[in-house]
């Protein structure tokens, strides 16, 4: 209901209030304004409100600086953990390869006789004079049945314009052992030794340019080789005992040991060498001494090649796993099991079971 701006007075619907005769239209609506108040409570929740606010924003800093604090730590755990992972797998990865696996009789004597890298003799010191050659000398030793037979201290003197090269005071029990290696026909180390023994003296004479004599054997001792020829012994005996050599050379023609056993007879650019040992016995009679070529190897079969190649081991006493091998060298004369024996080679005999065993993968 409006009322009369003028008076005061309820309106009626008409054109002027009929109390004061005001024109209606002329009159504005009043509407009345609330007046809003302020509870006694407005302030006090207004404060404990933002209390609360301040109270949230400093708990969620230090809950978000805690967070960042640990998080470092957590992945340090985790990179830890993760190094620890890896390092176990890698170790169980190296294990796993290191185990064998399993193969015919055959790929494990290849396996086995096929990687002498790691165990080839080599010369270590370079000879460049007297005393550099004595060094390596004294350093050879003849490695049969488990042992290493020195030769005990060697000495390198002029004389009549030539070196004399000469080991002879060779101790007794060892001197036992290399006549012993003799009585069995076990010559495999005996040549493999007296050959590193003339690659030192060759080395020197291309140092010093000067011929040289090497004589290596005690005097007047009781040992000797019990299967020589007694007509022999007799030459070499006297009042205060025997004086069986056991290398003589001055060249490789003319290089013997235990006096009657030439190594070699002919020596050349081309060397082509003559053991007084049967070569039938022997696919390969001089694969120890010199370096085969593969026209040598051409009319050899994958099985020959094989033989062959284990026939290098075999001059050592490798003694073999194969029984067809076992069966194989147990009928060669020459042949003498050792189980000491450690896989080693010389450069030559190294680089003949490389060669033989890049034509056996050909086939």
């Amino acid at each position: 209901m409006e009322h009369c701006t003028n008076c005061g007075n309820k309106l009626e619907r008409s054109q002027f209030c009929t109390a004061c005769g005001q024109p209606v239209q002329q009159m504005e609506k009043i509407t009345p304004t609330r007046v809003k108040r302020k509870g006694p409570y407005t302030k006090p929740l207004i404060g404990f409100a933002l209390f609360i606010l301040i109270g949230l924003l400093v708990g969620g800093a230090f809950y978000m600086g805690k967070l960042a604090t640990e998080k470092p730590k957590s992945n340090e755990s985790a990179l830890k953990q993760d190094e620890s992972s890896k390092k176990e797998e890698k170790t169980e990865a190296s294990q796993t390869k290191e185990e064998p696996q399993e193969t015919s009789e055959q790929n494990k004597e290849i396996n086995q006789e096929t990687k002498p890298e790691k165990n080839i003799t080599e010369t270590e010191v370079k000879i460049t004079d007297i005393d550099s050659a004595m060094k390596e000398l004294n350093n050879l030793s003849i490695q049969a049945n488990g042992r290493e037979i020195s030769l005990g201290q060697w000495d390198i003197t002029k004389n009549d314009g030539k070196l004399l090269i000469q080991a002879n005071d060779i101790p007794s029990a060892n001197l036992e052992h290399i006549f012993t290696l003799y009585d069995q026909q076990n010559l495999a180390p005996i040549k493999k030794w007296s050959i590193e023994v003339l690659q030192v003296a060759y080395e020197l004479e291309k140092q010093m340019q000067i011929d040289w004599n090497i004589s290596v054997g005690n005097e007047c001792v009781a040992q000797y080789p019990k299967t020589l020829p007694s007509a022999v012994i007799s030459g070499y005996s006297g009042s205060c005992g025997y004086s069986i050599p056991v290398l003589e050379a001055s060249n490789w023609g003319e290089m013997t040991l235990f006096i009657n056993e030439k190594m070699m007879t002919k020596y050349t650019a081309d060397p082509v060498f003559d053991y007084i040992e049967s070569t039938t016995s022997y696919l390969l009679p001089h694969s120890d001494v010199i370096k085969l070529s593969e026209s040598e190897l051409t009319s050899f079969n994958k099985d020959e090649l094989r033989l062959a190649r284990n026939e290098i081991f075999a001059r050592h006493g490798y003694v073999f796993k194969s029984d067809e091998l076992a069966s194989y060298f147990a009928e060669k004369t020459w042949y003498f099991p050792d189980p000491y024996y450690d896989g080693s080679l010389t450069n030559v005999e190294a680089y003949n079971v490389k060669l033989i065993e890049d034509l056996e993968e050909l086939y």
